[in-house]
């Protein structure tokens, strides 16, 4: 690592002190010392004279050493902050595409397999452009690439695309070995991933005893441990329980020794699914209760997904019948799965179903981080509350959380909201405004609806979060920014870049990461929860309202074309017209939930489709809010939230006559 990493440097000839500390350490191969000299640069960074190259080199090193110490959140954040500032500044193709490679790395092992296929993607374009001459853009680093790709194919069972690239991709061993002393045990290992998924057993195994006799050679403890890791996860598939709990046992003690933190965490994981099959539930206890006192240095987020498909591995031994009567034991599950009741977040997003569940735990993998997020989801979905969410628990918590609506101020006005304006820029400009944008910066700046921007708004949002400036309205000169941004958009923003209704190199820069948030009747066991939640909101004193199972069958029934918000409203206006009851009635709800019954809602071609009841609910909606403002459509799109061009398009897209 050392040797690698201090080449940049002597292409850059730095004096900084800082710098130099790190790369002593580096030359020592001292992560943690590498680690500590740049996490106080970083602290430091606004008061040190860096230029674009050291500051680079700062990124580039941390991120390398958190990735080296399976930091893999912390790694992913420090190489977007690399990846951003190449871009800006024009450093070499190499540097970015490198970048790429570990960010695709990073998000694979985090299991965030479509931001990572699309890294792996940009370093491939690169090497089909320059090829593999430049550092540190090698051989090295193309196998890596391709490796990663694979693994990515493989975590979504493309298993056609994983033989492709075996077969001809890395057929070549004797290129990858010259690359890479490593790049046999990296071959082996994917390939015995491989043949697990073929279920060709007896192939899986020999691949991974190849990568045992391998990394004994060359003195590698960690990678002879993740092999036999996976040889005691193949003698759980043949049913040889003992085997594989022997297996696991030496691991965790051999990875103790040396500290392998991550190795220990795995191997207890799936150790405690062991003894639960061999109906020893005290030791399966034992186990996860062992390895307690290690969590806090374990990526969460990596131990999380490690879980999770140990979890899926078992239920599946269960439904073949091997489990002899026992559960599983719940300890180590239980801490992570309820780390969101512990969460700043908890008391913000309800709901306890396994969709919602995989997003409190994307939530706490990339709040952290300052990529930029893109939720998207059905109006009433709570984007909003996610961005709330991303905010508490990130670094920039004690900071602004600002969020403002682009589909509800037209295009000059929001122009002047986002960007802020000087004084004398236009009539009525009396005095220098700052935007939301330079007000948020340090901390979050929510941008909802982002669909709904103009073209050319779309031009000057891409240009600021590129150079990371803004020019003020009037302004000859730019003003730096530091804002972590979160975007939101109720469409599909892939299918408005295909009809030229959004730019692509925007989306591009938005969508490192993408939530994607369940319409309500795809949760509807959170239905009860959600209510209750409600009640405890807007009822008279807190006062306790039950909820019959005959109201709550109803509740469950409707589909919920507003989503949350629609639920919320409900039970609001119950609280609000029937204060101090006990219980509520079926007479209390709305017309429009009492009266439908997916069975009786029969359109010319049978029942009603999800899209129709939508539409009904936006058009009901809509009508009613115009005919409450007399048909003054300004204050009727204040109220919705829209701008009057957005509530005009959406009246003849439903028809709505005034």
């Amino acid at each position: 690592m050392a040797i690698k990493l201090c080449q940049i440097l002597t292409a850059c000839r730095t004096s900084s002190a800082y710098l130099q500390k790190m790369n002593a350490a580096l030359q020592h191969r001292d992560v943690e010392k590498v680690k500590y000299h740049g996490e106080i640069t970083l602290r430091k960074l606004k008061s040190l004279s860096f230029s674009p190259l050291e500051e680079f080199i700062l990124y580039y090193w941390l991120g390398t050493v958190y990735y080296e110490s399976k930091e893999y959140t912390n790694s992913v954040d420090v190489f977007y902050k690399a990846s951003m500032l190449a871009r800006k500044h024009s450093l070499t193709p190499a540097y970015g595409a490198y970048i790429s490679v570990m960010m695709g790395n990073n998000f694979m092992l985090l299991r965030n397999i479509s931001p990572a296929i699309e890294q792996f993607h940009k370093a491939e374009q690169y090497f089909h452009k320059y090829g593999t001459d430049t550092y540190p853009m090698n051989q090295d680093e193309y196998y890596t690439t391709i490796i990663g790709l694979a693994y990515c194919y493989l975590y979504r069972n493309q298993l056609e695309k994983v033989r492709e690239i075996i077969e001809t991709k890395l057929i070549n061993h004797e290129d990858g070995v010259v690359a890479n002393r490593f790049f046999l045990i990296n071959y082996h290992h994917l390939k015995g991933e491989y043949e697990i998924a073929l279920k060709d057993n007896d192939k899986a195994r020999n691949a991974f005893n190849e990568c045992i006799r391998l990394s004994e050679k060359l003195n590698l403890p960690v990678a002879t441990l993740e092999a036999k890791i996976h040889i005691a996860f193949i003698d759980l598939i043949e049913n040889k329980n003992e085997s594989a709990a022997d297996i696991l046992m030496s691991v965790i003690q051999s990875a103790r020794k040396t500290k392998l933190n991550d190795i220990v965490g795995e191997a207890s994981l799936l150790l405690s699914k062991c003894y639960a099959l061999l109906n020893m539930p005290d030791k399966a206890v034992a186990i996860e209760r062992g390895i307690k006192p290690i969590l806090k240095k374990i990526d969460i987020g990596w131990l999380y997904e490690r879980s999770r498909e140990y979890e899926h591995f078992y239920n599946r031994l269960q439904s073949e019948g091997r489990q002899n009567g026992q559960a599983a034991p719940e300890v180590l599950s239980d801490i992570i799965n309820d780390r969101h009741e512990r969460a700043r977040h908890k008391d913000v997003i309800v709901g306890k179903s396994l969709v919602m569940r995989d997003i409190y735990y994307l939530v706490e993998k990339i709040a952290s981080t300052d990529l930029p997020i893109l939720i998207q989801g059905e109006t009433g979905t709570g984007k909003e509350l996610i961005a709330r969410a991303l905010h508490r628990n990130s670094l920039r918590k004690d900071k602004n959380l600002l969020s403002l609506n682009c589909g509800s101020l037209p295009e000059t006005l929001l122009e002047s909201e986002l960007f802020g304006y000087v004084k004398g820029a236009f009539t009525g400009a009396v005095e220098d405004k700052k935007g939301y944008m330079e007000i948020a910066s340090e901390g979050t700046l929510f941008l909802d609806e982002i669909a709904d921007m103009s073209l050319k708004m779309q031009q000057r949002l891409l240009r600021a979060l590129e150079e990371k400036q803004i020019w003020k309205i009037g302004c000859e000169k730019p003003t730096a920014i530091n804002a972590r941004f979160v975007f939101a958009s109720n469409q599909d923003v892939e299918q408005l870049i295909a009809k030229k209704l959004f730019r692509e190199d925007l989306f591009y820069r938005i969508n490192t990461i993408i939530v994607s948030l369940p319409p309500l009747r795809d949760r509807k066991e959170d239905i009860p929860l959600l209510a209750s939640h409600f009640i405890g909101l807007y009822s008279s004193g807190g006062n306790v309202i039950a909820i019959p199972d005959k109201v709550m069958d109803i509740l469950m029934n409707y589909p919920w074309p507003g989503n949350i918000r629609e639920l919320e409203n409900e039970i609001k206006k119950i609280c609000v017209l029937h204060k101090d009851i006990a219980m509520l009635k079926e007479s209390m709800l709305s017309d429009a939930i009492c009266t439908c019954r997916m069975r009786d809602m029969r359109s010319t071609d049978g029942v009603k489709g999800l899209r129709e009841l939508k539409a009904d609910f936006e058009r009901d909606t809509i009508a009613k809010t115009i005919k409450e403002c007399k048909g003054n459509i300004s204050m009727a799109a204040r109220l919705l939230k829209y701008s009057r061009v957005v509530l005009h398009r959406k009246m003849k897209a439903l028809k709505i006559v005034t």
